[in-house]
């Protein structure tokens, strides 16, 4: 049976996730109709000469100058550029990969719109999963992910069942093997240091202090419908193990790849296809011993702070990761130390309980956000931050 060729949307397209989704695009022969990212910038102009989508998406107003895009590609600009984009009729699968609450409006509108989203950007369902849960049907949000991704696969597509625990796995970041009393001095580049992954800063100083995975926690109750207490995490150094499920009659089903986001992106862009065969699966002694630790609390708060932010629902999960956006920024910015971070995120959700008993919507979750960076910036002491 011949092989769909879906056509792809690309939001976030010069990020490291948006470069390596084009990668795989042209590894499966998958048409690129759009390209969407923050401005019209010489790398985007690059990949738009070596894709040739027909539409252009930028959320600048306008370009910083004037270009000439190829003939018959349509540029669109401004704040609703991505949404748009969304809904191009010709666009069958969307992959989100911007930035923050960005992402949010222009998942919606197409999965309303009756079109896949391959998500990677974590904030949409953790800011706004009950929305997006809402608004999808079965089989239409797919995740860039290699740990839900593992356990999409592990669930053969299917929700969370009763019984089951779904293991989520940690590398540890950079400064796993630090003494816990000199975190206070990593610096940026200490942090940005991955021992296995190559990503961009912003989730690479979030997996430094595990708030990557209590992102991910939050995402797979939105993703599976599993419970909070149903999903664990624990450490694997290697990153060949990205998820595990637990099954009630006492079985450990496991999933196990080489560290590469390009096969989580080859499956959320085939589904329910299998994606054509990249290179052959490591045999099994030629894998590395992979072993798994527990997850140390002193170590890495971040972890249990989203434990119980999750479970507030509400705009609670927005306030945590809007704060952490700030924090970040204001991190690699050398604003703040690396362990300024996790307090002032949960000082911030503490600060936003109000915010907890507002109704749940895009127009909310937007001002949610804005108080959240400008809370971080007035208890770091130096203002809003940007």
């Amino acid at each position: 049976m011949a092989r769909r060729r879906t056509a792809v949307a690309v939001l976030g397209a010069t990020g490291s996730v948006g470069r390596q989704t084009l990668e795989v695009c042209t590894e499966l022969d998958l048409p690129v109709v759009a390209l969407a990212a923050r401005q019209l910038s010489a790398e985007l102009i690059d990949l738009v000469e070596r894709h040739r989508p027909a539409v252009v998406a930028i959320t600048a107003p306008s370009p910083a100058h004037a270009v000439r895009l190829p003939k018959g590609c349509r540029l669109i600009c401004g704040s609703d550029a991505l949404r748009q984009v969304a809904l191009l009729p010709n666009v069958q699968r969307v992959v989100v990969a911007v930035l923050g609450l960005a992402g949010l409006a222009p998942t919606l509108a197409a999965l309303r719109a009756g079109k896949v989203v391959a998500l990677a950007t974590k904030e949409v369902l953790v800011a706004g999963g009950e929305l997006v849960s809402r608004a999808a049907r079965h089989g239409q949000l797919l995740t860039v992910d290699s740990e839900h991704a593992a356990l999409f696969q592990l669930l053969g597509g299917k929700p969370w069942r009763l019984g089951q625990t779904l293991w989520l796995t940690a590398s540890g970041g950079a400064l796993r093997d630090w003494p816990e009393g000199k975190l206070a001095t990593a610096s940026r580049d200490d942090v940005l240091r991955h021992p296995t992954w190559s990503m961009g800063d912003k989730i690479t100083v979030d997996s430094a202090n595990l708030m990557n995975k209590g992102l991910e926690v939050i995402e797979a109750h939105h993703l599976f419908g599993a419970p909070y207490s149903s999903i664990r995490v624990a450490v694997q150094r290697d990153s060949y193990a990205h998820g595990a499920i637990g099954l009630a009659d006492g079985s450990l089903l496991l999933q196990v790849a080489a560290p590469d986001m390009r096969l989580p992106i080859a499956r959320a862009l085939s589904w329910p296809d299998e994606p054509p065969v990249r290179e052959p699966a490591p045999t099994l002694p030629e894998l590395p011993s992979i072993r798994f630790e527990a997850v140390s609390e002193s170590r890495y708060p971040a972890l249990q702070l989203a434990y119980s932010v999750g479970t507030m629902g509400s705009l609670a999960p927005a306030l945590l990761s809007s704060a952490n956006d700030a924090a970040v920024a204001m991190f690699l910015s050398g604003r703040i130390g690396f362990d300024q971070i996790v307090p002032l995120v949960a000082a911030t959700v503490a600060d936003g309980d109000a915010w907890r008993q507002v109704r749940l919507t895009l127009t909310n979750l937007k001002a949610a956000d804005r108080w959240a960076k400008r809370r971080v910036g007035e208890l770091a002491g130096g203002g809003a931050s940007h």
